[in-house]
């Protein structure tokens, strides 16, 4: 119904656990001439009919980590089984580079805080799967507008520094911490 659509972005939680309905996706984008985003935490290898165009790919490090008792965007409360869920899942390296090797493109988003503290953590990942520096994008930690003016000069300043690359949280800087925007 819009033929002037060229690009798709499929995000949300972890697309890869939905291996059917990318699938499908893939065949759609690639009957119309569509280029396709995914964005993923990296858990899942998927290997599709069509190869993705681009993965934009944000591992989860130890910074990731739920607390117990802290109340999720859904409104549950963390326990001990989601936190040993997420941690089990976090940094399925395997599976990120099945997923590097196998589609089209891909760039690595590493979250960083502050202070960073995870560098090692991130450069050592880096390193064993090989990312050169421009498929790095660093990301700056932080769900409220405060904590991202905290947080971008300092990961702005390293990226510059290091010769990676920057990609800010807009919809923060825009909306705070409204949901559903």
């Amino acid at each position: 119904d819009n033929p002037h659509i060229s690009e798709m972005m499929l995000t949300g939680g972890s697309p890869t656990m939905h291996s059917a309905l990318v699938n499908e996706l893939t065949h759609f984008a690639n009957e119309r001439g569509i280029f396709i985003t995914m964005e993923t935490e990296g858990s899942h290898f998927l290997n599709t009919d069509f190869p993705i165009d681009l993965l934009s790919i944000s591992p989860k490090f130890s910074n990731s980590v739920p607390v117990v008792g802290a109340v999720t965007p859904n409104g549950e409360i963390t326990d001990e089984r989601m936190v040993k869920t997420h941690n089990r899942l976090r940094l399925n390296k395997p599976a990120i580079k099945s997923s590097i090797e196998y589609h089209k493109d891909y760039h690595i988003k590493p979250v960083l805080d502050k202070d960073l503290a995870i560098l090692s953590e991130v450069e050592e990942f880096i390193k064993e799967l090989e990312i050169p520096n421009e498929k790095i994008w660093a990301m700056p930690a932080g769900d409220t507008r405060e904590a991202l003016f905290q947080s971008y000069p300092v990961v702005m300043d390293f990226v510059r520094d290091r010769g990676w690359r920057f990609t800010g949280r807009a919809h923060i800087m825009a909306f705070d911490t409204e949901r559903c925007v």
